[in-house]
């Protein structure tokens, strides 16, 4: 039995070894191809963050600042605080 074993590794050892030595090469145009598609996806990405931003910034944060001036909220009072609130002032 010990001797099937033994058989069994050394079968395995030589399969293994086999597709060890039997490395695939990458396609000549991968590194390429790969760059492409980097830059398209980050370009894609920035264009949405950009738009994205503008958006908020153009759009979004004048019309809280109305609906903020509506009900009464002053801007300047973020600055006049009192002294014992313990908040950084970067919060």
């Amino acid at each position: 039995m010990a001797a099937e074993d033994r058989q069994d590794e050394d079968l395995t050892r030589e399969l293994l070894g086999l597709l060890r030595e039997d490395r695939p090469e990458p396609p000549s145009s991968l590194p390429d191809r790969t760059i492409r598609k980097v830059q398209a996806e980050l370009t894609a990405r920035d264009l949405i963050d950009l738009t994205t931003f503008v958006f908020l910034v153009r759009f979004c944060a004048p019309l809280l600042d109305l609906v903020a001036a509506f009900f009464g909220h002053d801007p300047g009072a973020v600055y006049d605080r009192p002294s014992h609130d313990r908040r950084p002032d970067d919060e």
